[in-house]
């Protein structure tokens, strides 16, 4: 009922009860006086019957039409204004908002929830649009970056006076830039082939911890050379998962570990099967996140570190969201600046017969 009563409709056929009801009480009020005055009796044709009646619906009418336009383009203004606001969101302009008109239930009446959601709109696309241009901007420089190095050095290489070491370093910054380069192509790929996927196929039993330790030994070229300590506490679990996917969540969260822990710093990870879930936590003793960083740092391209000291593309983690997110999980990130940080993986420890179960 009070949904009916604040509806626009209702409001139209209000406006109109009410200018048929002022019309009228004016047209007898007008006719009232010139009866009481005589004017009446003055005319040259007898007001009565048929012309009476045709007499006063001609004045009503045009009264009333005078009064509804002013009266209904007060009421009709609301819409007005969301059309000439859509109007200028088709040209391209998102930062147009419309004002939220004053009333006591705004939950149930439809002039204020248009204008909330209309706001709403706009400004998610604003938002998409701000993503859109941040994400053709980013991968410009992060491609740019590696592409002219490879071009640059391999300039270089052209020299013949280059001694032996020089051209073997050379030689070492290309490969390096190729492998960067080769490895934002796939994370890019992988993310829009993931982001375009509602399920999670050639799932398979096999061990979590095994694995997560496989990556440890095959990235420990990269922790040792900064001196970190890392203490893997896992308990044999068998998971129930994309095996080639899980790989890229302990890469990614291993990566940046490391890569945000300084010299001499520490890396615990844990693993352990409880109540239907798995969880795997990956803590370090690195720099930390502000408050702004982590409410970020799964988004695209996004780098909490401006500067661009710390090599990557801010791909990593947007990518362990997807896998987690497909696979039925959640990730939660807990981050102090300069203390370090902590995120926390949960996997549902799903079986063959569940999953079969599922897809029917």
């Amino acid at each position: 009922m009070n949904r009916h009563f604040h509806s626009i409709w209702f409001k139209i056929v209000h406006a109109f009860f009410w200018i048929m009801v002022f019309t009228f009480l004016n047209v007898g009020l007008i006719f009232h006086v010139l009866n009481n005055n005589g004017i009446l009796k003055q005319l040259s044709f007898p007001l009565s019957g048929l012309s009476f009646i045709t007499i006063l619906a001609f004045i009503s009418v045009l009264f009333g039409s005078l009064v509804s336009m002013f009266a209904m383009r007060y009421v009709l203004r609301p819409i007005n204004d969301l059309s000439n606001a859509m109007q200028q969101v088709a040209k391209g302009d998102y930062h147009v908002r419309l004002d939220l008109p004053e009333c006591k239930q705004p939950q149930v009446d439809e002039i204020y929830t248009l204008h909330k959601d209309f706001n709403q709109m706009v400004q998610q696309l604003s938002s998409t649009e701000t993503l859109h241009s941040d994400f053709i901007a980013n991968v410009s420089h992060e491609f740019k970056t590696p592409l002219a190095a490879i071009s640059g050095y391999a300039t270089l290489l052209q020299d013949d006076s280059l001694t032996p070491e020089e051209r073997d370093e050379y030689i070492e910054t290309i490969i390096r830039s190729t492998k960067e380069l080769s490895r934002m192509t796939g994370n890019i790929l992988s993310l829009s082939r993931l982001e375009n996927q509602t399920i999670i196929s050639e799932k398979e039993y096999f061990r979590v911890d095994e694995q997560i330790r496989q990556i440890i030994l095959r990235m420990e070229p990269v922790w040792s050379e900064k001196n970190i300590d890392i203490d893997p506490e896992l308990e044999p679990i068998s998971w129930y998962g994309n095996q080639e996917l899980a790989s890229h969540i302990w890469t990614n969260l291993l990566d940046n570990a490391v890569k945000f822990t300084p010299q001499g710093g520490m890396i615990n990870i844990t693993a352990k099967a409880y109540d239907s879930w798995l969880t795997v936590t990956f803590q370090d003793t690195g720099i930390g996140m502000s408050p702004e960083v982590q409410a970020h740092i799964f988004d695209k391209f996004y780098q909490g570190d401006t500067s661009h000291k710390k090599k990557g593309n801010g791909l990593g983690l947007a990518l362990v969201r997807q896998i987690v997110t497909l696979h039925g999980g959640s990730i939660d990130l807990e981050s102090t600046p300069e203390l370090g940080s902590t995120f926390k993986i949960l996997l549902p420890m799903e079986s063959s017969q569940s999953s079969s179960h599922t897809s029917l």
